[in-house]
């Protein structure tokens, strides 16, 4: 799923290269209704197959109250990842198109090839984030910092190398790297909440964290193109990333006890 929503704007490229970009909405919107009817179908004959099983959380008398839960299980940590992460995966991409015209300089054409290219090379950031997981043997932490450090490293290497092939591929490893991130809070974090009963309500929170901070930077980041140029916003990314790699450094952490100690 993960995959499938980040192919969608590189899909939406090409399709704007062969129809007119009205079109592309009709289009889009039928194989939409397509996919909505595959998947409802696909679902009902898993679920009649035994496949897929939905069973009811039962709280526990002295589980507490929800929120003193998800703290015992980190979950401002988290919030600061969905916030960081909301703003590189949302509104950076947003902005790459003006950025990869003004400050890179590529012609109007050249600008929608190298975007649709950037995009879908973004679109594999989940088989990466997997990739990564099990090179650290499936630890989550070690993972998270490590893409923090990766897109830190990756924009100031944007900030440096101005060579516009270079200086793009250094921005997509950025993109990626941090894209990793918010993929193990997605696909590992929130399912490891199961026990709590929560996961829906923790997963749509940080969802929504991440688009309004997504949401703030745009309007943010308009007027800081003209205030402060490229360069010194390229930092302002690097600076963010430097703060998800602080808030991932590993610290002692005492496991959540049940009952009385």
């Amino acid at each position: 799923y993960t995959f499938a929503s980040f192919l969608g704007s590189p899909l939406a490229g090409v399709l704007a290269t062969v129809l007119a970009w009205q079109s592309v909405f009709t289009v889009s919107s039928f194989f939409l209704a397509m996919m909505g009817l595959l998947c409802f179908f696909a679902f009902l004959f898993l679920e009649k197959r035994g496949i897929v099983r939905y069973n009811q959380y039962k709280k526990e008398k002295d589980a507490g109250l929800g929120i003193t839960t998800l703290i015992q299980h980190r979950i401002i940590k988290f919030i600061i990842i969905a916030l960081l992460t909301g703003v590189i995966r949302t509104s950076v991409v947003f902005w790459l198109p003006t950025y990869i015209s003004q400050y890179l300089g590529f012609r109007a054409d050249q600008s929608t090839t190298v975007f649709t290219l950037a995009t879908f090379a973004i679109s594999m950031t989940t088989f990466v984030a997997v990739f990564v997981y099990e090179c650290f043997r499936r630890n989550m932490d070690n993972t998270i910092l490590f893409a923090f450090t990766t897109s830190a490293l990756g924009f100031m290497g944007a900030y440096l190398i101005h060579q516009p092939v270079v200086n793009i591929i250094m921005m997509v490893v950025a993109i990626m790297a941090s894209n990793s991130a918010a993929s193990m809070m997605y696909s590992r974090y929130c399912p490891s909440l199961k026990d709590t009963g929560m996961v829906s309500g923790a997963t749509g929170f940080l969802d929504f964290v991440s688009y309004m901070s997504a949401a703030v930077a745009s309007s943010i980041f308009a007027n800081a193109v003209s205030a402060i140029g490229w360069g010194n916003l390229i930092l302002v990314w690097f600076g963010l990333m430097t703060v998800g790699i602080t808030c991932s450094l590993p610290y002692k952490s005492h496991e959540i006890k049940k009952g009385k100690d």
